[in-house]
């Protein structure tokens, strides 16, 4: 009886920790799209509200230029 349990419980256990790793897996490849995606939106933004000009991200500050840098 213990040897049925345990031929039971151990592919058990092993589809569950493969399932488990392949979650971890994608969601350690999301931020970095997520990363992508902000400092796109970021850097539209700072476009838009610098009208064309030069800008700077200083942490989160933006400066707009008139010229050049």
């Amino acid at each position: 009886m213990k040897v049925v349990i345990v031929w039971t419980l151990g592919p058990l256990i092993a589809f569950g920790m493969a399932a488990v790793a392949g979650t971890t897996y994608e969601d350690r490849a999301e931020p970095d799209e997520r990363l992508q995606q902000a400092h796109h939106s970021r850097d539209f933004a700072a476009r838009r509200a610098c009208e064309g000009k030069p800008f700077e991200w200083q942490g989160d500050v933006l400066v707009c230029y008139r010229e050049q840098p």
